[in-house]
């Protein structure tokens, strides 16, 4: 519970287990990965070939 910034007390004495999951899943996490950005469709099929 140290990532909720909790004190010892709160834990154990104020906040309901359920509570705690529950503030522990909706922590928002470090994003990692490739960055998309946003392409028109005429970008995107520009130099795209398609049987005919």
């Amino acid at each position: 519970m140290e990532n909720l910034h909790l004190s010892y007390d709160e834990v154990v004495n104020k906040i309901p287990y359920r509570n705690l999951v529950i503030m522990q899943k909706d922590k928002l996490h470090v994003a990692f990965g490739e960055v998309l950005r946003e392409v028109s469709d005429e970008d995107m099929f520009k130099n795209r070939k398609f049987d005919e």
